[in-house]
């Protein structure tokens, strides 16, 4: 084969060239500490850490919506511990009134009962952001709100939200609303809406604390209502019945947030693994990079210094 100065020349560039492409990428993966930057770096590794982006990708996804979960469940938790406080000094108000020698006047008790019934309203009303904790998927409504009558006083409470639950996906899959919901409607709290007499809703936690203070206003008071037998029936037995209610509410919802806390726990740990695996994967070996970068910079000098050797005269050559 006739080799010409062409081919000489060709070849002789081309590999110059390589020669400088190659430090190039030692440098670009030297300014960064990073060993792939393109796929055709290294073709496994680069599916690899996809791979591992993916999962990473997802896991913080999941993670976010656990964080919002459990901070949705602790906000409720702690309306339900006001929840119960407040329901402990209603239960101890309506056993000073049928006591023999009750200690505070009727009326007195009354007023507290009746603050005790605002000051659940708003608890019933508490929200996480803009968003209310008790309404059920209608959470930008306000739940709760009260009708009074012309003095002021409130005759009865209209829950406004739904009974549907709000669901966030923690893992691979769609969201089942069974398994996967993380709060509680107004009506599992405060009991079922019920339908008065005179044809207005209300609620039934409300309703019998109304009844309570309406009762005790009274000249005389009926104690036999609010105390007496069959105690079911009674004020204080439904009382009673609507705080084992909201308990029973309270402990289904600290053991939902325990089981995504759990959750939470064992997904930052999957990440941890997971980044430090993508670390293995893309990280440089920096001590061998500036070898190869010094020796690739060795290869170069020495193949410009061979080239101005082995390379064609030129016309100004021959002119010298």
């Amino acid at each position: 084969m006739r080799v010409t100065n062409n081919m000489i020349t060709g070849n002789y560039l081309y590999s110059l060239n390589k020669s400088l492409e190659r430090q190039n990428t030692i440098q670009e993966q030297l300014s960064d500490g990073k060993a792939i930057h393109r796929a055709s770096d290294d073709p496994i590794k680069a599916i690899r850490s996809l791979r591992f982006n993916t999962s990473i990708g997802g896991n913080e996804q999941y993670t976010q919506n656990l964080k919002d979960a459990v901070s949705w469940m602790d906000t409720t938790d702690g309306a339900l511990q006001d929840i119960s406080s407040i329901t402990i000094r209603a239960k101890e108000l309506a056993i000073k009134a049928v006591s023999p020698n009750p200690t505070e006047a009727f009326k007195a008790i009354a007023n507290e009962i009746d603050g005790i019934i605002n000051q659940l309203v708003q608890i019933g009303n508490s929200k996480l952001g803009d968003r209310y904790v008790f309404s059920g998927q209608k959470d930008k409504t306000e739940p709760f709100t009260t009708v009074k009558d012309a003095v002021g006083k409130v005759t009865h409470v209209v829950y406004n939200g739904d009974n549907n639950k709000l669901s966030m996906v923690i893992q691979p899959g769609l969201a089942d609303a069974n398994k996967d919901s993380v709060n509680l409607t107004g009506t599992e709290v405060f009991g079922p809406e019920i339908t008065k007499p005179d044809g207005s809703k209300t609620v039934t936690m409300f309703d019998n604390l109304i009844a309570l203070r309406d009762e005790l206003m009274k000249e005389p008071p009926d104690l036999t209502k609010i105390s007496g037998e069959p105690a079911a029936s009674t004020i204080q037995g439904k009382m009673d019945a609507d705080r084992n209610a909201m308990l029973l509410q309270q402990t289904y919802i600290g053991a939902r947030m325990s089981t995504y806390e759990m959750s939470l726990n064992l997904l930052q740990n999957n990440n941890t693994i997971i980044s430090a695996d993508l670390a293995a994967n893309e990280d440089l070996d920096i001590p061998k990079a500036i070898i190869d970068a010094k020796s690739a910079e060795n290869v170069y000098n020495m193949a410009l210094a061979v080239g101005a050797r082995i390379m064609p005269m030129s016309l100004v050559d021959f002119l010298k």
